[in-house]
């Protein structure tokens, strides 16, 4: 995912209540220079790791993550994905407003 001077962000985000995730395809999830989705997994936490999004995801196959989800895969309310994302794409993840068509272009062009 191209980034050019920006960051690359990883976090867990349930996907129950995202409508940019909720319903739709892996795929249709995707957004360029905003986020892709790498794991599919249940949505439960252990209380322990609440404060971390990442706490408790290890890289094996007993956290129950699909490290390779198939695109048409479609998410539910019960899922929780691993994101990589631009903090562009997590802020309009995270608060559902979209930025102005004429702010993305701008920023295409810097």
């Amino acid at each position: 995912m191209p980034i050019e001077r920006g960051s690359l962000l990883f976090t867990a985000v349930d996907v129950a209540g995202h409508p940019e995730l909720e319903g739709r395809s892996v795929h249709e999830a995707f957004r360029e220079n905003e986020r892709r989705v790498l794991a599919v997994g249940e949505g439960s936490v252990p209380p322990a790791a609440a404060g971390d999004t990442l706490a408790g995801i290890r890289y094996d196959r007993a956290t129950g993550f699909d490290w390779r989800p198939v695109h048409g895969r479609v998410l539910r309310a019960g899922d929780r994905v691993v994101l990589a994302t631009s903090r562009q794409g997590l802020d309009v993840l995270m608060s559902g407003v979209q930025p102005h068509p004429g702010r993305r272009r701008e920023r295409a062009g810097e």
